[in-house]
């Protein structure tokens, strides 16, 4: 019954410990900056998606990192090193577990930041409602001010009718 106590408690510790691995968001730096003429306007037809850019940026990213990885990490180790040895074999075993997976853990996170850091751009587009849109992609397929975009989603696309 103790063993089932057990179990319970390194996986509500896991839990809380996934808590933790949430990354905080992204900074962004301007790196360029293009702007355009705020007295355009479009005649056309009515769309809710459809506008025109106002404004573009080339930020950079930095995704930074949360600990959560060496958290998860040494709370895995541990876990697995405690299934090795007796006595004072299995508590070396569980320490060297938790500190070896607290570095694999680290690691991990900060490849997964450094992967998800770079430059994007991003785009202020007045849609044809009067609304504001702020899209911020990776690649930049040559929107410049003043061109007629369609907002899909998280990226821009051209309008049909340039």
């Amino acid at each position: 019954m103790s063993c089932n106590r057990g179990i319970i408690v390194v996986l509500l510790v896991a839990l809380f410990g996934l808590n933790a691995c949430v990354a905080p968001p992204p900074r962004e730096r301007v790196v360029y900056h293009e702007g355009g003429d705020q007295q355009q306007s479009y005649s056309g037809r009515y769309c809710h998606a459809c506008g025109t850019v106002r404004d573009v940026d080339q930020v950079e990213i930095r995704q930074g990192t949360s600990g959560g990885g060496a958290v998860l990490g040494a709370i895995i180790g541990g876990v697995i090193g405690n299934q090795f040895g007796r006595g004072g074999g299995r508590a070396a075993a569980t320490a060297i577990g938790a500190v070896g997976g607290a570095v694999v853990g680290d690691s991990v996170e900060q490849g997964n930041a450094q992967a998800a850091s770079g430059y994007a751009w991003r785009f202020r587009v007045e849609l044809d409602d009067g609304r504001w849109a702020t899209v911020t992609q990776r690649g930049n397929p040559g929107f410049h001010a003043g061109d007629r975009v369609f907002v899909r989603g998280d990226h821009l696309e051209w309008m049909r009718n340039r």
